[in-house]
């Protein structure tokens, strides 16, 4: 049975503000032109303060026998530093040693890739305890508007 995320409702449009000549406002889509924008106000920005990177990201997965991809990790490498982006494992095939198996492989190719720590979030109903079985540490924690959900950021030194 497939899970559908529920859809937000629309927010009414929101009023812009004006500041001296000039007006902020919510963005309406496609918003393709000031996301490009802000990628490429915030790249120059970090390379003329904190030097030249390699950016790069890589996807280590899981495959079943038939070659049905059955999860993985999407990894952002940059700045020296590892992000484990997504990471997920259908269902039916976790507690059977696969995290480990693809955390493996993300700290051993993040290290190939110039990263001296992989950084990760994970929720209170996710996989904090496994991460910190693995050596991760938290460096910081958010408390939701919901109760019993929080959101935790783990790091580890490779």
């Amino acid at each position: 049975m497939a899970v559908k995320r529920k859809k937000a409702a629309a927010p009414a449009k929101a009023p812009a503000i004006k500041v001296g000549s000039y007006k902020v406002a919510l963005e309406q889509k496609p918003y393709g032109a000031v996301k490009k924008l802000l990628g490429k106000g915030l790249d120059e920005h970090n390379i003329a303060e904190g030097g030249p990177y390699k950016y790069s990201e890589f996807v280590v997965g899981v495959r079943d026998l038939k070659g049905q991809a059955r999860g993985g990790f999407l990894v952002d490498v940059f700045y020296e530093s590892a992000f484990l982006k997504w990471a997920w494992i259908d269902k039916s095939i976790r507690r059977k040693s696969l995290g480990r198996a693809l955390m493996k492989i993300a700290e051993d190719e993040s290290r190939k890739r110039g990263a001296k720590n992989l950084w990760l979030d994970t929720f209170s109903f996710q996989a904090r305890p496994f991460y910190e079985k693995l050596g991760y540490k938290v460096f910081g924690t958010l408390k939701h508007g919901r109760e019993g959900v929080e959101r935790y950021w783990l790091s580890k030194d490779l």
